[in-house]
């Protein structure tokens, strides 16, 4: 199984710093690279969003929040907790993922091994906050060997709902400003009091060596684990600017870059845990064995 496969990477970061584009540009090279690559656009405030980065479509799927009965059936995490399950179905969707088999074709668009779904869009005034469509990005899990990208809306918001308890892999883009250097803190911290230690930050829209060496800086000051870096590329702020999908760009090579990384670092994450948990039994014997001389060193002194 390929190192990535099974693995659910949620990109986050400030509005405006990329990381719609960042999602894009790495299911393609996942995909070049032999990926049955999952997409899960979970930003509720971008009309356009991954539908028409990845596949240039004005309009995405059919959003899945229909598929799970609406938001008179599916609440806010933080208002019910409980988990995601179909309809007339009590088992989580963590426990029984869905099966794309069992989805009507409306609700998913597919190209060449990548497959796009859409939690939902706010599409009307009053119509509510989008905190049922955050439980569906929680807990959206499909069964299958692929890499599934989620894409959240910017800011911090979605960790005040918990969106991030089951993810792998938690990338924070960072642009070149100070607001997103700050985010990048905030999100190191909250993932670390959740329990995620797979947490990096890829610094975005590099224009020079000097803005590079600047933003490491700060953000090293900030304690967060720089994980990439991707050069400015005109491209893709064109694309922007026209509406058009995003592909052939010379920031893919970057993101080539990154994905490699992270699928060497995946390779060598088995042996790093075997480490950690002889170096845990190592200290728990240890600890044993210091007891027992005391004692034992007590015993002796008293006779």
């Amino acid at each position: 199984m390929k190192p990535l496969a099974g693995l659910r990477i949620l990109v986050c970061g400030k509005g405006g710093s990329g990381k719609s584009s960042v999602v894009t540009l790495m299911s393609h090279v996942l995909h070049d690279q032999g990926y049955n690559v999952l997409l899960l656009d979970g930003d509720a405030s971008n009309p356009g969003g991954l539908a028409r980065l990845v596949f240039g479509l004005k309009k995405g799927p059919k959003p899945l929040i229909d598929f799970f009965g609406g938001r008179e059936r599916v609440e806010c995490p933080v208002d019910d907790p409980s988990p995601l399950t179909r309809k007339g179905d009590s088992i989580p969707v963590t426990e029984k993922p869905i099966d794309l088999a069992e989805l009507p074709p409306s609700y998913y668009v597919q190209k060449n091994n990548i497959t796009l779904f859409q939690v939902g869009k706010i599409q009307n005034s009053y119509e509510g906050c989008d905190g049922p469509m955050s439980k569906i990005t929680r807990d959206y899990i499909v069964k299958g060997e692929h890499v599934m990208l989620i894409d959240v809306e910017a800011g911090i918001e979605h960790f005040g709902r918990g969106v991030e308890k089951n993810i792998d892999i938690v990338l924070v883009v960072v642009d070149p400003t100070y607001e997103s250097f700050t985010i990048a803190e905030r999100v190191t911290k909250i993932c670390n009091l959740m329990g995620i230690e797979r947490v990096w930050v890829i610094i975005n829209a590099v224009q020079s060596e000097f803005m590079k060496s600047t933003m490491i800086k700060e953000l090293r000051k900030k304690k967060t684990e720089i994980f990439g870096s991707i050069t400015y590329d005109h491209e893709i702020a064109k694309a922007g600017l026209m509406g058009d999908a995003i592909d052939g760009s010379k920031a893919k090579n970057d993101i080539v870059k990154i994905a490699k990384k992270l699928e060497d670092f995946m390779l060598i994450l088995p042996q790093n845990r075997s480490n950690k948990k002889k170096g845990k039994i190592l200290d728990e014997l240890k600890s044993v064995a210091d007891t027992t001389y005391k004692k034992m060193t007590s015993i002796i002194n008293r006779i």
